[in-house]
């Protein structure tokens, strides 16, 4: 029956915690898709997704969990330390590995890893270009997570171009351990006279800055 022959596609994000509104959007995607899909007749899917809580190691965890599920690929994981982590158990497996938002570009580093969306080097160079093209300033602070891979990608990708294109760029960090005032940063940027803030961070650091 279609239920025994159904391909078992597995995935893996934040379900729960703070990056959970990013885990809990692929989820809802990846179901929304394969309902689609197997309307259509032909070929079916299963789909199944374990949280990580956007931890590496339970990042792991859940992957091993769907494993015994009896996954034959894996969409995931959602987040960049996640699917790095996950990558070196999927290589070891010959697993087909699709993160659908893991940015950074180790995320790909192995020959059976892919990614749906752009890198971090991508991001950052293109904000440059951007602020660039439309002259939108020509000092700017850049405020990011320095325990973030994610964070820390697109920073240094835009400074790098952003020198090259003759912007002046001052940055001032923060880690996960203290991202709830912002003062110090924002005072930072206003004493170097910055015209525009870059924040390359998660939406909730950048809601409150």
């Amino acid at each position: 029956d279609d239920a025994a022959t159904a391909i078992k596609v597995g995935g893996t994000g934040p379900l729960t915690g703070g990056a959970a509104i990013y885990g809990l959007a692929v989820q809802r995607g990846a179901e929304i898709a394969v309902e689609e899909v197997n309307a259509l007749g032909g070929v079916q899917f299963e789909f199944k997704m374990e949280d990580d809580a956007h931890d590496a190691e339970k990042a792991v965890n859940a992957y091993n969990a769907l494993k015994d599920w009896g996954m034959q690929m894996l969409v995931g994981s959602t987040t960049s330390g996640c699917s790095v982590a996950v990558s070196a158990e999927t290589a070891n497996d010959n697993m087909f590995q699709l993160t659908p938002s893991g940015s950074s570009t180790n995320c790909t580093a192995n020959d059976n890893v892919f990614r749906v969306c752009f890198s971090d080097p991508n991001q950052g160079k293109a904000s440059a270009n951007f602020i660039a093209n439309n002259n939108l300033a020509t000092k700017i602070a850049v405020i990011y997570d320095s325990s973030s891979v994610y964070s820390s990608g697109i920073f240094a990708s835009f400074a790098q171009q952003a020198a090259e294109l003759n912007l002046e760029v001052t940055s001032s960090a923060f880690t996960s351990d203290s991202k709830t005032d912002f003062s110090v940063q924002l005072q930072s940027a206003k004493e170097n006279g910055a015209e525009l803030v870059f924040l390359p961070i998660y939406y909730q650091e950048a809601s409150a800055i």
